[in-house]
């Protein structure tokens, strides 16, 4: 479904490349619309987050984010993009995932029952553990905790 859906953004019909950015961006959108409310905070910071993921400029993370919105709108299906972002973010990568999620999540400084229950999933989905999530979650909420990582956060 996820490459159905994204071959609506080519032209030949392939079967497109894996674009990292847009499969990021609409977990993203998906996590910033979990509460029905995308804040101006929450698009800025993922706006932040792709330009320094992907060195791009402000309006590419526009154009990705568009793309995204479009994608995430048409597909309701969130175990099929964590599939797609399992299979491009190695595991040891993936606690940099988290603690962008979790920074959305807090960007509006509020924290609903919605985006709780989504990252719920999504960290199930992407084989994280609770334990580090919240870990990363505590670290986000309250940066001095930063020196004190886990082990499974090292390195990542």
């Amino acid at each position: 479904m996820f490459f159905q859906i994204l071959n609506k953004f080519t032209s030949n019909g392939k079967q497109p490349e894996i674009n990292h950015g847009l499969a990021l961006a609409t977990l993203f959108i998906q996590l910033a619309n979990a509460d029905n409310d995308y804040s101006s905070e929450e698009h800025e910071l993922i706006i932040k987050i792709l330009v320094n993921r992907y060195k791009v400029e402000r309006s590419e993370a526009e154009k990705i984010i568009d793309e995204a919105k479009v994608l995430e709108r048409d597909m309701s299906d969130t175990m099929q993009i964590t599939r797609e972002i399992k299979s491009i973010i190695p595991y040891e990568e993936r606690s940099g995932l988290v603690r962008d999620l979790w920074q959305i999540i807090m960007a509006d400084n509020q924290r609903s029952n919605e985006e709780n229950n989504f990252m719920r999933l999504v960290i199930k989905l992407l084989g994280i553990t609770d334990k580090l999530s919240a870990q990363i979650r505590r670290e986000v909420i309250n940066p001095s905790l930063t020196n004190n990582k886990p082990d499974e956060t090292r390195g990542a």
